[in-house]
């Protein structure tokens, strides 16, 4: 194949070069790409280095030459730098190109990938922003006049060159011509060796197809006239190719994806919904300000919100954003350097930085943007800014949000808001939290349906799923559920089985408030405390004594009861910056859970010698993530009898011997599950992730759903060879545990612990309460 022109990406962000290069890729395919984005360890902080610029060039060293696209000023200047410091081999072959960075880098791409020599890549990747100008501009010329401005056209017609062929085709995709398929017939366009144009039927010229910006420029919708135009060898293929590709419905990659509706806290509720609302953040332009005095507000509005966190534990997770250099840092220099007012280069700093999160493609880390909108505008408001949330002020409703913010969500009275629909939000937010806390019902990713205040609405959380306008049957058949809840007993840690086994009911938790909800229901233990949510937000390694006194408040609640923790589970969609784990390709199968924890052994002595002193006087156990080979368990049983033996001589009470489990996470280790009962206590099946690895298949994904069931039967097998093994306690820890039909086959397999957010308990409870028994049975089967 011949050799195309690659392209660099310098850009001081690199989530936002590599989501460019992800849509360059749906676009141009296999053309040799790179991207030198960020500085710092993996690239994490702002900035651009021209170390990187050149490596990048280096690694392609392209015959057919590279062209750099730069974002701003100073990656010019790190580019120009890298190209002083390059072989003059190699110098030769590389030119940086001054177009703008996301539209000149797809029309660079488009061009490079149909084969243009180097100059004709930059100069298409120049004129990238000439139809939006042109329409912005809004004048009275067409779209094609600008598109064929840089263009010679033809003006005769096919009888007048008879050495044409020609073909008509009606445009059929809803979307119009966007970019994809634009993308795909320039590339075909490419491979003939005479010119190809088009034209659309009100339109007398004809459009050459050698420009992305030119094509798009045309705005063409679906079912407009067209006619292809080209000549030479296979031009009828060439043609019939293209009318293939115009003739059928392309989704665009760059729709946003249609998906379900997603269970954060199941329930049902049936009321009229009414939306969330804020005042607007407009601040208007301040004259001269006294920058010190400026400065002196902004610090004091931020102490203000760091003492109102204080006692919360949600509120101060939000409270490391203040710590966050890139955000102090840059409304400072708004307020020293451009004269703004504190509000002003406070919003201006906060709403750069949740934009740059907003395009972060980790599900996890992207629900941090709720909480740093909600801090921005708790800081605005100690700086005399009002912008009150309205929260509807009715009995009972249903609460419509665009985003959920924690302080909104810690502040909802369950007696009065019966449940929550949030058009985005996430299942792990600090909001979904809250509201698993308070019980109130939860689905997010709802979208943008229009929903009118004052509709009738009913939603079940727990099925994903909520409608418009229900029928008097429906709203029968919810309230009977409900009712049935509300009824159920106060006790919900034993179900007694049909075959005179036991059911257990233990808890999963993240929270002081989950916690305490655990103890309320009196579940026999916590099957699964997740350690990471205490590190989410850190960005620099919290201390021992820190650690230690939120494990003593997650704790404190559970007396008397066994507390499974699981070690932090770094790695993959939880990526820590505090612990600068190296940049992977695919963090799924790289350095996670345990194998994170190895690498950072400074961090997991901390993390070890605070639960254990946290966990003296509970019944605690301890559980790794992420466990492929029982040597990783080997060794970790060598670094914690190190920690106990330290702790006896400085004589710091902690619980001793402490069982240790693994979770089943990986399909090899339930595969050959017997190889680790020599060195494990207990095994927890996290069925989340071995569902994901059995079945390829992001546990995010939500347009496969075909590919998630047919994967249940290989999930419960590898389920079945974990229980078999007989001679270890099972439990199941992820949310599989909380889906009646799976808890049946569990149960079916052998499985008699089951250990699930408190939240979703009494619902499950009841569900198989009338098949398995009753809780007093099982509680007299437990005394005996």
């Amino acid at each position: 194949m011949q050799s195309r022109v690659a392209l660099v990406l310098v850009s001081h962000s690199r989530p936002l070069a590599e989501g460019l290069l992800r849509m360059l890729q749906q676009v141009a395919g296999d053309l040799p790409m790179a991207i030198a984005a960020g500085v710092g360890e993996g690239g994490q902080d702002l900035g651009t280095d021209a170390t990187a610029i050149l490596a990048a060039l280096e690694h392609l060293d392209n015959p057919a030459g590279i062209l750099l696209l730069v974002d701003l000023g100073s990656a010019l200047l790190s580019a120009e730098t890298a190209l002083q410091l390059a072989e003059s081999s190699l110098l030769g072959r590389v030119q940086i190109c001054p177009a703008p960075f996301v539209e000149g880098a797809i029309a660079a791409a488009v061009a490079a990938a149909g084969g243009l020599e180097l100059t004709a890549v930059c100069s298409a990747a120049r004129t990238a922003l000439d139809s939006k100008m042109q329409a912005l501009r809004g004048d009275d010329t067409t779209a094609a006049g600008a598109a064929t401005a840089d263009h010679k056209t033809i003006r005769s017609t096919p009888e007048a060159d008879e050495d044409w062929e020609s073909l008509e085709l009606q445009l059929q995709d809803p979307a119009g011509l966007h970019l994809r398929p634009a993308a795909a017939l320039l590339r075909l366009a490419a491979e003939g060796e005479s010119p190809t144009f088009l034209a659309r039927n009100d339109l007398a010229e004809r459009i050459p197809l050698d420009s992305l910006s030119g094509l798009l420029s045309l705005s063409l919708r679906q079912g407009d006239r067209l006619h292809l135009y080209t000549r030479g060898p296979h031009a009828q293929q060439r043609l019939a190719a293209m009318a293939t590709l115009l003739t059928r419905e392309t989704p665009s990659p760059l729709a946003p994806a249609t998906s379900s509706p997603r269970t954060a806290v199941p329930g049902t509720a049936v009321a009229p919904v009414y939306a969330l609302r804020q005042s607007p953040v407009t601040l208007p332009v301040s004259p001269a300000v006294d920058p010190e005095a400026e400065l002196a507000a902004l610090r004091e509005a931020i102490r203000a919100v760091e003492k109102e966190s204080a006692d919360d534990e949600i509120l101060a997770a939000q409270r490391l954003f203040l710590q966050d250099s890139a955000l102090l840092g840059a409304a400072e220099r708004g307020i020293r350097e451009r004269g703004l007012s504190a509000a002003q280069a406070w919003l201006e700093a906060a709403t750069e930085i949740e934009q740059r999160l907003a395009a972060i493609p980790d599900p996890t880390l992207r629900a941090r943007r709720a909480d740093l909108l909600d801090l921005r505008n708790r800081v605005l408001q100690g700086l005399g800014v009002s912008l009150p949330w309205q929260v509807p002020d009715l009995p009972s409703f249903i609460l419509l949000a665009d985003e959920l913010p924690p302080s909104v969500a810690r502040r909802l009275d369950p007696a009065r808001v019966l449940g929550v629909l949030d058009r985005r939000g996430g299942q792990n937010s600090h909001a979904a939290i809250l509201l698993r806390a308070a019980g109130i019902p939860y689905l997010v990713g709802i979208g943008a349906q229009p929903i009118a205040d004052g509709t009738l609405l009913a939603m079940d959380a727990g099925q994903g799923r909520f409608w418009l306008h229900p029928s008097p049957e429906e709203v029968q058949q919810l309230q009977g559920r409900q009712a049935t809840l509300a009824a159920t007993p106060a006790s919900f840690g034993l179900l007694s089985c049909q075959d005179g086994s036991t059911l257990e009911f233990w808890a999963n938790i993240s929270s002081r408030a989950e916690a305490e909800a655990a103890a309320r229901l009196d579940v026999r233990g916590v099957g699964l405390l997740r350690s990471e949510f205490l590190f989410l937000d850190a960005r620099a390694a919290p201390t021992e004594a820190a650690q230690e006194a939120s494990f003593r408040n997650l704790f404190a609640p559970l007396q008397g009861r066994p507390i499974v923790v699981r070690l932090l589970d770094a790695g993959a969609d939880k990526a820590l910056p505090f612990l600068q784990l190296p940049k992977e390709t695919n963090p799924a199968l790289g350095l996670r859970g345990i194998r994170a924890l190895e690498r950072r052994p400074e961090f997991l002595h901390q993390h070890l010698r605070a639960i254990l002193r946290a966990g003296a006087g509970h019944d605690l156990r301890l559980l790794l993530p992420m466990v492929t080979a029982p040597a990783e368990v080997t060794r970790f049983r060598a670094v914690l009898r190190e920690i106990h033996q330290q702790l006896t001589a400085e004589n710091l009470p902690h619980p001793w011997p402490v069982a240790v489990g693994i979770m089943v996470e990986v399909p090899a280790v339930a595969l050959d599950i017997d190889a680790f009962i020599a060195v494990t206590d207990f095994f927890s099946l996290g069925t989340n992730d071995l569902g994901q690895y059995t079945a390829a298949l992001d546990r995010e994904q939500t347009d496969l759903p075909e590919l998630e069931a047919s994967s249940r039967a290989a999930l419960l097998e590898l389920c079945a060879r974990t229980v078999q093994q007989g001679k270890r306690p099972v439990s199941v820890c992820g949310e599989a545990a909380a889906d009646p039909a799976m808890a049946r086959e569990f149960l079916r397999i052998g499985l008699r612990r089951l250990s699930l957010a408190p939240a979703r308990l009494p619902a499950l409870y009841v569900n198989l309460q009338a098949e398995c028994g009753t809780g007093r049975e099982a509680q007299a089967r437990a005394k005996t």
